[in-house]
């Protein structure tokens, strides 16, 4: 007999199990797919350059005007060889004159303003192109992560919160956010370059004063920037909790309201969020506290080398050299910001990161339970479907098929009957490759089912469950999902008059255009269910698999509906997974599954004259008077 599967066998690429995806590999494989080339980095980046010039050009200026202050004059640009060439544009009419200072005032601080609105606009295109850039890169990464996630095994979503799925979607954006902080770490670098060596040609020993203060800010930047991390770490933790309690609660409604629980289901967001604005309130205490700290340490600093400065100095020093202090502390105030902004980039590694280590997770196979696809075209089904001692668990512990040997042949009706738990839903999904089997022992025309290409195999299946899954879009894009071909409106009409379902549809204000509703809330359990069997008849399936998929239908309705499937059907291969007896009466087989083992198999007349399961099953829905005959 063959090994129960355990989930955490399945995947795709078994090599990549022992090799979980780092967060630096997994933006290596972000680049790739938002086809990052290196002009995307190098134009922005030269407009930066290019900006920061404009801005050396225009601070620097604040030097000879901060000397001409002191100096009460412009005389010393003659003998500069730095800002000589000021001179060049003052007019000869005016450079023999006594409006000369006058006018080097304003050509020096037009000069300075010309070069901030050039950088201004440098950096306004720059911010054009990067906001278009990163957007593509967000779309590209973003539906990327979602791909991948779709392409895991119905069993990890069974296991997870929608929530948390959705939350980690979201966190693709963190490697915007990384690419982000890069540049504009660069561009604060830069200006705090430019800023910087113009603070040196004004004062050296206030220049000195500032660099050797930055190590002791940064001790304290460090405490800050590791507290970040851990809270954020603990934040990524409750935004999943926070997501899968929406989406619960949102996805329970009508549970909610039947049980008048408002108040308690506001109460357990309300207590997530509370956890949100805790880790908030933490965060930002501490993150608060760097700017103040780090700026007022600078500027007293500052304070007590110009202190010391004029008490060197003695009688040497000047009122006019207080000109060249404030110059050096306006800035100063423009290098701060700078300085801040290169600090948040690390805080934003510290808190994106995280995010970033939850993400690179989802490409890992482990844990992942993905079906691989075959190689092979699956061409249709000409004998039968073969299942060969098949025994499967969601566990590892708790099996739930046990050995189970069946053949369902091509064209004909097979229903599959047992009480609730015997297996009969996990039997036909194991048929229809939702969850990895061991090799061999489903088969298709005598070929292992796993060598079939997942598209090709459910091309050719239609599966309708008791679950009916509706999107919350209209009935006719309900109808045509997943058909891949234009439908015209008869054809829609003609699949929803055989489930009964024309008239219903034909009295909407809308029609066929008409929205569901989340799950299809605006439609009864009844109306869903025949508007997901229309759907699969319009598919015109080879092999037509349905669980329970009129449970929710009255017996009158059912058993027109149930005619209009065997009519449509008519050739095809037909599974049927029925509680209710009657449903199967035509069925050319039965199986009987008990406690995941195949007990019997049979036509009808067979099942019940052997006084069995099947006979015992039909007696509790039909009493113990004599037994009706297959119609």
């Amino acid at each position: 007999m063959p090994s129960t599967i355990l989930p955490h066998e399945v995947c795709m690429k078994p090599a990549d199990h022992s090799a979980p995806v780092t967060p630096r590999g997994l933006l290596r494989h972000y680049w790739r797919v938002a086809d990052v080339r290196r002009w995307h980095f190098s134009l922005p980046v030269g407009l930066i350059l290019l900006a920061g010039a404009f801005e050396a050009a225009s601070f620097s200026l604040l030097v000879p005007l901060t000397d001409a202050v002191s100096q009460n004059s412009f005389d010393f640009l003659d003998s500069s060889r730095a800002f000589g060439w000021i001179t060049a544009l003052v007019p000869d009419s005016v450079a023999s004159g006594p409006g000369r200072d006058a006018y080097l005032v304003v050509v020096t601080v037009g000069l300075i303003i010309i070069g901030r609105v050039t950088k201004l606009v440098l950096e306004y295109l720059r911010k054009l192109f990067v906001v278009s850039r990163n957007e593509r890169y967000r779309v590209a990464v973003t539906n990327d992560t979602f791909s991948r996630v779709l392409s895991f095994g119905r069993q990890y979503f069974e296991g997870q919160s929608l929530g948390r799925v959705d939350a980690e979607v979201g966190w693709s954006s963190a490697v915007i956010g990384l690419l982000v902080a890069a540049e504009e770490l660069l561009r604060f670098g830069v200006g705090l370059v430019v800023k910087a060596a113009v603070m040196v040609a004004i004062s050296i020993p206030l220049s000195i004063a500032f660099i050797v203060s930055l190590p002791f800010v940064n001790i304290f930047m460090r405490t800050i920037n590791r507290a970040v991390t851990r809270i954020s770490r603990e934040g990524v933790e409750v935004e999943r909790r926070q997501r899968g309690r929406v989406l619960d609660l949102l996805g329970s409604v009508p549970l909610v309201k039947a049980y008048s629980q408002e108040e308690s289901a506001a109460g357990a967001y309300a207590e997530v969020l509370r956890e949100a604005e805790d880790i908030a309130v933490r965060r930002d205490r501490i993150v608060s506290l760097r700017y103040p700290v780090e700026e007022i340490f600078i500027l007293l600093v500052m304070l007590v080398v110009q202190a010391v400065v004029i008490y060197v100095s003695g009688e040497g020093f000047r009122p006019g050299d207080l000109a060249a202090f404030g110059a050096f502390l306006l800035l100063l105030q423009q290098a701060l910001p700078d300085y801040k902004y290169l600090s948040l980039f690390s805080l934003k590694v510290s808190e994106e990161l995280p995010r970033l280590e939850a993400l690179s997770g989802l490409y890992s196979d482990d844990g992942k339970f993905m079906v691989p696809s075959g190689p092979d075209t699956f061409a249709g089904l000409g004998r039968a479907i073969e299942v060969d001692g098949l025994t499967f668990g969601y566990r590892s512990d708790v099996p739930v098929l046990h050995d189970v040997t069946a053949t369902f042949p091509a064209g004909k009706v097979t229903a599959v009957v047992g009480r609730s738990g015997a297996g009969k839903t996990t039997l036909v999904d194991l048929i229809a490759r939702f969850y990895e089997i061991e090799p061999d022992t489903v088969r298709f025309d005598g070929v292992d089912v796993r060598s079939f290409s997942l598209d090709s195999l459910h091309r050719a299946m239609a599966i309708v469950s008791q679950d009916v899954w509706l999107l919350n879009r209209t009935v006719r894009d309900n109808l045509t999902f997943g058909l891949g071909r234009p439908v015209e409106d008869d054809e829609l009409f003609g699949a929803l008059g055989d489930v009964l379902l024309k008239d219903f549809v034909l009295g909407m204000d809308s029609g066929l255009e008409t929205e569901v509703g989340d799950r299809g809330v605006r439609l009864s359990g009844g109306q869903r269910q025949r508007l997901a069997l229309a759907r699969a008849l319009l598919r015109d399936p080879q092999i037509l698999i349905l669980d329970e998929a009129t449970s929710a239908l009255d017996s009158v309705v059912e058993a027109n509906v149930a005619r209009a499937i065997q009519q449509r059907s008519a050739g095809r291969t037909l599974i049927i997974i029925a509680h209710r007896l009657s449903t199967i009466r035509d069925a050319d087989q039965i199986l009987v599954l008990n406690e995941g083992r195949l007990v019997e198999s049979g036509s009808w007349e067979e099942l019940l004259a052997l006084g069995g399961h099947f006979s015992r099953l039909h007696t509790a829905q039909y009493g113990s008077g004599s037994l009706p005959s297959r119609s």
